[in-house]
């Protein structure tokens, strides 16, 4: 089912970007796999008709939604909480426009590259929560975060859950303190949980933001069908925000700014949403084999280190070597992974591993090939 995709000639980013170099890319965060056969139907069906005009959400689009979130995340949601839009990272740089009074913005680091830029771009000060691993997951100092949020200019914090690049799902434990702290300080949380449907640890819980008591007045939820059905390209998200006072001003913040999201991913997100379980379950096995194998492979490698966790198709590889050694190991291996460097740590570097297993068998074998021929020394 889940087999090689030819990507070129169909001016991919993944691609594109190194396509004069003889490398493998596996870096930015879509997959090289097909997306369900609901999704490519609905989105075919939807262009026979041959008028491509302007699309507001419907009320089947946001049933859908309010019914995913009743069935993964025993959530009850109302409809009219949804707000649809074209990203989560416009979603959240918008989010920092509303609501952090050009104060001080919390965010995890290690983190991705626009999550990490949002604040400043947007003439706040940006603040950097340090997440280390605990020996089980990757977590952030509490009293750090306390003493941030207690700060006269916060006023938003931003989270990555499940974390990019770690893959870390914060507990219902971590959410409900999270919720509480923030309430507390009269702190919004915008939560990116783009990710959340991407868990490979069946045992893993996610609980969204909204879904705190405490949060429930002071919390944005973004998610998408983007990642999870790697539709990433049709540009469509939505924020679930509880609050009313909150939702409306978020609103007319956005008003004639943010543009409404692409018509088709309207398309695709209902289609995924309601009849695209099955193959999601079938996903998350395969990518499940790709990280045990991954995870296999690098931690035999010498100054690499690799702790799988709960979610997505990234792979957090941390080394023993200098600033940007891994990187060109890797390079030289003739895989292009993402530079640790962009999201806060230069000795590391993330790898996708969102694609056939015949592809990521060649980029460990090539690696392998390349750790046994040359051996890298630790600085």
């Amino acid at each position: 089912m889940f087999d090689f995709i030819d990507r070129r000639n169909t001016h991919a980013i993944k691609l594109e970007k190194y396509r004069d170099q003889p490398l493998m890319p596996m870096w930015v965060a879509d997959m090289d796999l097909a997306t369900a056969p609901c999704v490519s139907k609905a989105l075919q069906s939807r262009m026979e008709h041959q008028v491509y005009g302007y699309t507001h959400p419907w009320p089947s689009l946001n049933q859908s939604v309010v019914n995913w979130c009743q069935q993964e995340y025993d959530w009850s949601i109302e409809a009219d909480w949804i707000v649809w839009l074209p990203g989560v990272v416009p979603s959240f740089n918008l989010a920092i426009q509303a609501f952090a009074k050009g104060g001080r913005v919390i965010t995890q680091e290690p983190n991705y590259p626009p999550l990490r830029a949002a604040a400043k771009l947007r003439g706040c000060t940006p603040v950097a929560l340090p997440v280390t691993f605990n020996g089980a997951t990757w977590q952030w100092d509490w009293q750090q975060l306390e003493q941030e949020l207690a700060h006269p200019e916060c006023h938003l914090i931003i989270t990555c859950n499940p974390m990019n690049p770690h893959g870390t799902v914060l507990s219902p434990a971590d959410m409900a303190r999270l919720g509480a702290l923030c309430e507390q300080y009269q702190v919004v949380l915008c939560s990116d949980e783009i990710h959340c449907d991407l868990r490979l640890d069946a045992s893993s819980v996610h609980t969204p933001a909204g879904l705190v008591d405490t949060l429930a007045a002071r919390s944005l939820t973004l998610m998408a069908a983007s990642k999870t059905f790697n539709v990433a390209g049709l540009g469509c998200s939505f924020a679930i925000i509880p609050d009313n006072a909150l939702r409306q001003h978020f609103r007319h913040c956005g008003h004639d700014l943010v543009p409404h999201p692409n018509f088709l991913g309207y398309f695709a997100a209902e289609a995924a949403f309601t009849q695209g379980r099955p193959w999601l379950s079938d996903l998350l096995g395969h990518l499940r084999g790709n990280q045990h194998r991954v995870a296999e492979v690098i931690n035999g490698l010498s100054g690499l280190r690799y702790r799988p966790q709960a979610a997505t198709f990234l792979a957090w590889i941390e080394s023993d070597f200098g600033p940007g050694e891994a990187l060109r190991y890797f390079n030289e291996a003739g895989i292009m992974p993402s530079d640790g460097k962009d999201f806060g740590d230069p000795c590391s570097v993330r790898l996708n591993f969102g694609t056939d297993r015949a592809t990521l068998e060649q980029a460990l074998t090539q690696l392998s090939d390349y750790w046994r021929q040359n051996r890298p020394e630790v600085s």
